[in-house]
């Protein structure tokens, strides 16, 4: 292996531990769909509740809600 070649795989194994998991992933689309009512809301204020997912190349779905927390 060529000393160009060692450098890039400690400097590699230094910066990797400390970088971002989401950095890595290739986002292709979102999409979002509602998915009921938010819970907790008062009668007659119905906040409607969507389903944001996430929809990665290289990574699995990351499925996120829109509700307020309670």
């Amino acid at each position: 292996m060529s000393m160009l070649g060692k450098l890039a795989d400690r400097l590699l194994a230094t910066v990797a531990p400390t970088a971002e998991v989401d950095a890595a992933c290739i986002l292709l689309r979102r999409t979002t769909v509602q998915a009921g009512w938010c819970r907790g809301s008062v009668t007659g204020d119905r906040i409607p509740r969507y389903r944001y997912t996430y929809i990665y190349d290289n990574c699995a779905d990351r499925v996120t809600y829109s509700c307020p927390a309670a």
